[in-house]
């Protein structure tokens, strides 16, 4: 390479660096941060699955089957007992229930022989509305106070996970939010959550100006950047506040209704092939990982993520905090300590300078924290009020 553009790029780094560090410091504070603010997507479909060792106040019910074809294999056919027993768990554990409505059962679906990634006929819409809307009533009628929030669909800006048009997703999403709020008024309707950036935020922002907008009362999307560190997230929400801004719905809570990275398996489980051979980012099972979760809990909620969704508790494909034997992975610890550092408190500002990163919380009556790291794998540091002595590191041996 010649020195001169050498030097040039070395520039350009320092000022986006420079750049960050003061955008960083707009951060959109929320208040204190309270305990549905950390959330889990957790498959509970075996019930000897034992519950998640972590504090974690929300629960994504997805990957759990528990969406439609599950729910009523046969038209008239009903199958509660895993969902009953999901949302029991949930309320005896405290922790509030976000529904994924999703899926076209072979029976209802519009195109039943289509491949897609859940299997045939899955992914698309349903032929005739009149039986999405019977699907809808029946569950938001069921769990009337016990689920009072409902994603429309998942990542319907993917063909394999819908393969309809984006009217008919509006459709899909007005009539579920028409029903749902005649049920319970109570009721959030969450809008459907695409992942990552480019063509996916311009599927949220088209969805919006096609009438989406006025069906929602949560915006979701799913900020995955598996090749990068949790700072690249950034960029993303704040391309997705632009979008809100631009469509009228700025003042609607922003949802993180799914994200994850790969963390290494310490049980000996193969690696996956969607992860291992599709580019992304392999963490350790233990410090890499903890740092990772740490910085993206901080960062999300200084952009104004009002919920944060880990996907998953347990995942075969490598992306869960637990091994294949239900033992949880040494990432879990950080998961912890970072409830322990934010819970009660407002995430004031967030400053990034290059790999380096710093946050202040606040909470009422006690003086301002400081969480800071100093490279992209170190584990996040407390410090107390300026002229008080560093702690030592936040996170227990």
């Amino acid at each position: 390479m010649k020195p001169g553009r050498a030097l040039v790029r070395w520039a350009a780094a320092v000022l986006l660096s420079c750049q960050w560090a003061v955008a960083m410091a707009q951060g959109t504070a929320l208040g204190p941060v309270g305990p549905e603010y950390f959330g889990l997507v957790l498959n509970r479909s075996d019930a000897r699955q034992a519950w998640p060792n972590v504090p974690f106040g929300s629960w994504r019910i997805w990957d759990a089957y528990a969406t439609w074809p599950y729910l009523e294999p046969e038209r008239g056919r009903w199958e509660f007992g895993a969902l009953d027993r999901m949302v029991q768990e949930a309320q005896e554990h405290g922790v509030r229930v976000l529904l994924v409505l999703a899926h076209s059962p072979k029976w209802a679906s519009a195109r039943p022989a289509e491949r897609g990634g859940y299997g045939a006929g899955l992914s698309a819409e349903p032929a005739r509305i009149e039986d999405w809307q019977n699907y809808v009533r029946t569950v938001a009628s069921r769990y009337k106070g016990r689920i009072t929030e409902y994603e429309i669909w998942n990542e319907p800006s993917d063909k394999s996970h819908f393969s309809g048009d984006l009217p008919k997703m509006v459709e899909l999403t007005c009539t579920a939010h028409r029903i749902l709020k005649s049920i319970d008024p109570a009721i959030k309707v969450v809008s459907p959550g695409s992942a990552g950036g480019g063509k996916h935020i311009q599927y949220l922002d088209d969805f919006l100006a096609g009438g989406g907008a006025r069906c929602i009362d949560v915006v979701a999307h799913h900020f995955y950047v598996p090749r990068f560190g949790p700072e690249e997230m950034v960029p993303l929400i704040r391309k997705v506040r632009e979008v809100m801004q631009r469509r009228g719905v700025a003042a609607l809570p922003l949802w993180n209704t799914e994200t994850g990275w790969w963390i290494a398996n310490t049980d000996g489980t193969p690696d996956h092939a969607l992860v291992a051979k599709g580019g992304w980012r392999k963490l350790d099972a233990d410090v890499e990982a903890g740092a990772v979760i740490q910085r993206a809990l901080l960062l999300a909620r200084a952009e104004g993520v009002e919920r944060f969704y880990w996907y998953a508790w347990a995942n075969r494909y490598g992306l869960g905090l637990v091994d294949a034997n239900d033992k949880p992975k040494p990432a879990t610890k950080y998961w912890r300590r970072a409830v322990e550092q934010m819970r009660g408190k407002e995430v004031r500002t967030c400053v990034l300078d290059g790999a380096a990163g710093r946050c202040e919380l606040v909470q009422a009556g006690q003086p301002a924290q400081t969480l800071i790291w100093r490279d992209p794998t170190a584990l996040v540091r407390r410090e107390g009020p300026a002229g008080t002595t560093p702690s030592t590191d936040s996170v227990p041996h």
